[in-house]
């Protein structure tokens, strides 16, 4: 349902979405007492002993600005995060985390998506967690929330979407008709950035010059990687082209592994926007892995510690992307996980007792590239 707060927003503020949102909540806690107690509901549902707390917005420690603290008197307690689809910043959320430590325990940093991306960003954050050897234990989920684990260095993070932390807001505040109609109004807004429906352009979308910068530094860090591979003579693209379309943007080649097979490797929007970990991304296809079912095995072995992506029956794999490096840098770095999939498809040769265990693979029929 469109309100009044969500046409604006779109309409007019579609690049202030989040700290709009984030200053609608914030409103709501502060001048209403049965939702701040819904909040608090929440906050104790992921540990009891978490007193009642007051909650800002702007606030800034060091490096960090967390969308919304939670305060018992001048000491913090909770950090809330709100994202519609902006990406995790280098910040988040190890530096959150650590900050956290050093407050008084139990703390908390709760991060809200919308619904489409509770599961890609939990594993996003877990994934840079164990990155940064921080480990886990996950810890059994109260309503409300999706996921919520302790950290070993000691707050607790939990995951939640939009749609559940309204409603759980939207129960305290049934006899409240004024204040529940500025709920709906949040709500309006956050509906709509959980829907793939075309949303209206804005002059600062437009002109941005960044999103053209961006998309001409990925091509050419694919293109500058090929060319390395091909130097390296880990890679070959005789006789393959590069291949684009609205969705993707990138080429085929050649991996020189034992058995050498051919992939697409480049920019793909739909699982970029779809996981969120990053634009860059690979692509393999059922003719290539019919020739080794062993391969196949250990390839979907591996993928699944990596991140388990699908597509329409495709195996991808994520190119994760150093940040802060110059260009030859993230060339290497490219061509470095090129040769971590080599690898998989030449261990295929190794355990050759695999293929005692693999009698038949049925593969999905997808698209091919195209014949060589």
């Amino acid at each position: 349902m469109d309100t009044v707060l969500s046409h604006i927003v779109t309409k007019r503020l579609s690049a202030e979405k989040e700290n709009i949102a984030t200053e609608v909540l914030a409103f709501i806690l502060d001048s209403n007492q049965s939702a701040k107690k819904g909040m608090m509901k929440l906050l104790k549902a992921i540990t009891p002993t978490m007193p009642d707390l007051i909650f800002k917005t702007q606030m800034v420690e060091g490096s960090i600005r967390p969308d919304m603290w939670g305060y018992r008197g001048d000491k913090t307690r909770v950090y809330i995060e709100n994202k519609f689809w902006a990406g995790l910043t280098e910040n988040q959320p190890i530096a959150y985390l650590k900050q956290l430590s050093k407050c008084t325990q139990p703390s908390i940093l709760l991060v809200v998506v919308p619904e489409v991306r509770e599961q890609t960003v939990w594993q996003e954050l877990n994934r840079r967690l164990i990155k940064e050897d921080v480990s886990t234990i996950k810890t059994e989920t109260p309503p409300g929330l999706v996921h919520t684990a302790e950290t070993s260095i000691g707050p607790i993070l939990a995951i939640t979407s939009w749609t559940k932390l309204l409603a759980f807001l939207e129960l305290e505040l049934a006899d409240e008709p004024s204040v529940r109609s500025d709920l709906l109004q949040l709500k309006a807004l956050c509906d709509a950035e959980d829907t793939d429906a075309f949303t209206p352009l804005s002059a600062e979308e437009i002109s941005d010059q960044r999103t053209p910068k961006l998309l001409l530094q990925l091509s050419a860090a694919v293109d500058g990687s090929a060319k390395l591979g091909i130097t390296e003579a880990i890679l070959d693209t005789k006789g393959l082209m590069p291949q684009s379309s609205s969705e993707r943007i990138g080429r085929y080649i050649k991996f020189n592994s034992t058995p050498n097979f051919v992939v697409w490797v480049g920019i793909n929007f739909i699982l970029w926007k779809k996981y969120g970990r990053t634009p860059l991304w690979v692509i393999f296809y059922s003719s290539e892995l019919k020739k080794s079912p062993v391969a196949k095995l250990l390839l979907e072995e591996w993928s699944a510690k990596n991140g388990n992506f699908r597509h329409n029956n495709e195996i991808v794999i994520a190119i994760d992307l150093p940040t802060g490096e110059d260009k030859d840098q993230v060339i290497r770095s490219i061509l470095d996980q090129f040769n971590n999939i080599i690898a998989v498809y030449n261990q295929s040769t190794i355990n050759t007792e695999l293929d005692e265990q693999v009698e038949t693979i049925v593969l999905p029929e997808i698209d091919a590239p195209p014949e060589l």
